[in-house]
């Protein structure tokens, strides 16, 4: 009630306006779609139900982390993500180093020239799957939902245009269970 909502459209706007700055809102409330698309902006709507926008959470390019080991950078997302779907205190330095070698598993051939199609999460629970260990089944099993069950918005190839100058990313609709993740996997993309 304090105008906070109308003094950031408003920021948005001038910037839009006067420079040729990149523009990326994380939209929680659904209310800034119409603003960014007559700012000739793109809109990715974000949600389990739509099944239509989708961000490979396993998504990376060769200049991924600035200059640093991308797939460094990556594996230490990947547990990231790992610990916000099982709990901290589920993954220690077992699993981390289960986690590690599948991702190095998933990626071998891909960073060899970072062209053709990234690994998706599927392919990270497959690889998990083939493991010896117990625990390693134990992190497929919890990213069973994100990869095969309802939850798997996170689990396909990157369709969406991020090469707009303007872009909204409109969360409103993930829902509680894949809101965490989903902020995780988005704040990782951008």
């Amino acid at each position: 009630g304090s105008g906070k909502s109308f003094a950031a459209k408003q920021e948005i706007a001038s910037v839009a306006l006067a420079t040729v700055d990149d523009i990326i809102v994380v939209d929680p409330e659904h209310e800034y779609g119409p603003l960014i698309q007559a700012l000739g902006g793109e809109v990715i709507t974000i949600s389990a139900s739509s099944g239509n926008s989708h961000i490979n959470a396993l998504d990376i390019s060769a200049e991924y982390g600035d200059g640093k080991d991308p797939l460094a950078l990556k594996s230490e997302f990947i547990m990231s993500l790992c610990e916000q779907l099982m709990g901290t205190a589920q993954i220690g330095p077992k699993e981390k180093s289960v986690i590690d070698r599948c991702v190095a598993n998933v990626y071998r051939e891909y960073v060899k020239t970072y062209e053709g199609q990234p690994p998706t999460l599927k392919d990270l629970y497959e690889d998990l799957m083939k493991q010896v260990e117990p625990l390693a089944h134990d992190i497929a099993l919890a990213l069973e939902l994100f990869t095969t069950g309802s939850l798997n918005v996170f689990s396909y190839q990157t369709n969406i245009n991020t090469h707009k100058r303007i872009l909204c990313f409109d969360i409103h609709d993930l829902g509680e269970n894949l809101k965490p993740v989903g902020l995780l996997v988005m704040l990782d993309a951008i």
